[in-house]
C-alpha cells in the first residue's frame, strides 16, 4: 500500500516526509489515505506535507477530523495518534468546541428525491401517474366552481364537472380541439369549440399527461367543455425576513468550455467578498448569505457530439477541480447550494442525483458548499424561513415547443413566462416526454406538492425575474458566451448576471459583470 501512496502522490505533485508516507501506508484503506492527501493539497495548498505541518496548524487538525466520518474518521484520528498529536486537547480546545457546535447548526435544510437504485418495471411508471393524479385532483376538487363533480363511468346526461388527465389532444378540421380524458374509472372524448373563447384560448396550452378540471355538459359519448381549470400555485401572504439576508443566484457556469467566461465569474467572486465597488456596494454584497447554484456547473464530456473541439479541460473530473477551485474563493459564510444539471457528471434522468464525490471530490472540501438533488426544495433564512424550490429546467424547451404561445413568443428569451406555466400546471415536466425521469417508490419528484416563496430555474441561460400568484420566480444567466449547440436548440444568452433577492423587503436587482457593464 505505500507504493500505492508513493505513485498517487507522484502523479499529484506532492512531496511526503518519510514519517508520513510510513504511516499512510499502514492505514489500512488506500481511498481514505488518497482522499486525505488530496484534501491537504486541495484545502491547504499544501504540496509539501510533513509531521511539523500538522504540529504547527492544530485548528487544521480539528477542521480535517471534523470533515470524516464513521470508519473514515476512525483512520484519520489513528493517523494523527500514530504521528503522536494529542487529540485529547485539540478536541477540548475553545476554538475546535465552537466549530463543532457550528457544525452541527441547519442553516440550510433541504429537501431531496434520491431514490435507492433498483429494477425499474411498468408499475412504476403506472403507481407515478397515479400518485400525481391523486394529488392535484386533491388540489382542484377544492375549487368551488367545479360543482356537481363526478367520475368519468357516471356521466349520463345534463351539466357536471370532471377531474382528468389528459391522454391526447387532437385539432379538427374546423379549428376546434378534442381532448382525451381518463381517470381512475374511464376515458371520455371532450370538445372545445371556438364558442367558449376562454375555454378555448385554455386548451391551445394544454399539455399531454396534465391534471385538469373541466365544466362540461354531455353524455357518455362526448362531453362539451364550457370552462378549463388548472391546478395552479399561490401564496396567500408573502414572507418577510426581519434580518437583513440577501440571496444570490447563478446557474450554467460551464468550467471546462473554451466558452466559459472565467475572468467574469472571478469578477463577481471578488464583488461577493466585498473587494470591489463603492462602499454602498460592498456593504450590500456582504449582506448576501447564500447562493444558489441551479445546474451545468461544468461543461461535462461527451454531452453532444464534437463537443470535444469546445473543450479547455477534457477530463471532466478536472472541470470539477477547477470549479472548487474557484468557489472556494467566497467568503466562507456565504452558504452555497448546488444541484446538477443536464452536463454535470451524474445522470440525465430526473430528478438528477447529487453529483458524486468519485467525479468531484474537491466540492466535499468546501464546508459551506451544500449539494442537492435536481429539483430539491431548499430553506434558507435566519428567522423567517423560506422555500426555495431548485429546478435547472430542461423540460422548458420541450414546454417551448408545445404550447404556441411560447413557441411564436420567442420563449427561450422570456424563460419566466415558461416557468409560469409550470407553476399553473404544479408539475415541472408534465408530458411523459419532455424528460427522461426515473419514477421514486411513492412520490412523483416533479410535483410541485409544496408552493415555494422562491422558484430559481436556470439552463435557458437568460436573468428574468417576474411574481406568479405571490411567488417570486428568478431564471439565472449564465458564464457561457454562444456556443454552436445553443444556436441549435435556440438559446440566446445573456451572460454574467446575477439576480439578487433582499429577504427582509424582497426587492430584486440584477448585477451586470459582463463587459459591457456600465460603470
Amino acid at each position: 500500500m505505500q507504493q500505492e501512496v508513493l505513485n498517487f502522490c507522484m502523479y499529484k505533485g506532492i512531496l511526503l516526509d518519510k514519517e508520513i508516507l510510513d504511516v499512510l501506508g499502514n492505514l489500512r484503506d488506500i481511498e481514505v489515505a488518497k482522499h486525505f492527501i488530496e484534501k491537504i493539497d486541495f484545502q491547504y495548498k499544501q504540496k509539501i506535507i510533513t509531521k511539523s505541518f500538522f504540529i504547527k496548524n492544530s485548528d487544521k487538525v480539528c477542521d480535517i477530523l471534523l470533515s470524516y466520518k464513521g470508519d473514515s474518521r476512525k483512520l484519520i484520528k489513528e493517523f494523527f495518534l500514530s504521528l503522536g498529536l494529542d487529540l485529547s486537547d485539540i478536541e477540548k480546545s475553545k476554538d475546535c468546541a465552537t466549530k463543532i457546535k457550528d457544525s452541527n447548526e441547519q442553516f440550510v435544510s433541504a429537501k431531496v428525491f434520491q431514490n435507492q437504485p433498483k429494477k425499474l418495471e411498468v408499475k412504476d411508471f403506472v403507481n407515478n401517474f397515479r400518485n400525481r393524479y391523486s394529488f392535484l385532483k386533491g388540489i382542484l376538487q377544492q375549487r368551488h366552481e367545479l360543482d356537481n363533480l363526478i367520475s368519468i363511468n357516471r356521466i349520463s346526461e345534463g351539466s357536471f364537472s370532471i377531474i382528468a388527465m389528459v391522454s391526447d389532444k387532437k385539432t379538427t378540421k374546423n379549428g376546434n380541439i378534442i381532448l382525451e380524458l381518463e381517470d381512475l374509472t374511464g376515458k371520455i372524448n371532450a370538445l372545445v369549440t371556438k364558442n367558449r373563447p376562454e375555454a378555448f384560448e385554455k386548451s391551445k396550452e394544454i399539455l399531454l399527461d396534465e391534471v385538469i378540471g373541466l365544466k362540461c355538459n354531455g353524455n357518455k359519448e362526448i362531453i362539451f367543455v364550457s370552462s378549463i381549470f388548472f391546478p395552479d400555485a399561490f401564496i396567500q401572504t408573502k414572507k418577510f425576513s426581519k434580518t437583513e439576508e440577501i440571496v444570490a443566484f447563478i446557474s450554467d457556469i460551464h468550467v471546462g468550455s473554451d466558452k466559459f467566461l472565467k475572468e467574469n465569474f472571478e469578477k463577481f467572486i471578488r464583488w461577493l467578498n466585498g473587494e470591489v465597488g463603492n462602499k454602498e456596494q460592498k456593504e450590500e454584497a456582504l449582506k448576501i448569505k447564500y447562493l444558489f447554484i441551479t445546474g451545468d456547473t461544468v461543461d461535462g464530456v461527451g454531452v453532444y457530439p464534437g463537443q470535444e473541439t469546445q473543450l479547455l479541460l477534457k477530463d471532466v473530473k478536472e472541470q470539477y477541480r477547477e470549479l472548487a477551485s474557484l468557489l472556494s474563493k467566497i467568503r466562507s459564510d456565504v452558504n452555497i447550494i448546488m444541484c446538477a444539471g443536464q452536463h454535470d457528471a451524474v445522470r440525465v434522468a430526473e430528478p438528477q442525483p447529487i453529483i458524486t464525490e468519485s467525479y468531484a471530490q474537491p466540492l466535499y472540501f468546501l464546508k459551506n458548499l451544500k449539494l442537492v438533488t435536481n429539483p430539491s426544495i431548499v430553506e434558507i433564512g435566519q428567522d423567517t424561513k423560506f422555500k426555495v424550490l431548485m429546478y435547472h429546467g430542461a423540460s422548458m424547451h420541450g414546454v417551448i415547443n408545445s404550447i404556441e404561445k411560447l413557441r411564436i413568443g420567442r420563449g427561450h428569451d422570456s424563460p419566466a413566462e415558461v416557468v409560469k406555466y409550470l407553476l399553473r400546471k404544479r408539475h415541472l415536466a408534465p408530458s411523459h416526454s419532455l424528460v427522461t425521469y426515473t419514477p421514486l417508490d411513492g412520490n412523483d419528484a416533479l410535483l410541485i406538492q409544496e408552493v415555494p416563496d422562491v422558484i430559481a430555474t436556470g439552463d435557458l441561460h437568460r436573468p428574468e425575474v417576474s411574481d406568479y400568484n405571490g411567488v417570486t420566480i428568478i431564471t439565472s444567466s449564465c458564464w457561457q458566451s454562444r456556443t454552436p449547440f445553443e444556436e441549435k436548440v435556440g438559446n440566446n444568452p445573456d451572460p454574467c448576471k446575477v439576480p439578487i433577492l433582499n429577504l427582509k423587503n424582497r426587492e430584486i436587482k440584477i448585477i451586470d459583470f459582463s463587459d459591457n457593464e456600465n460603470k
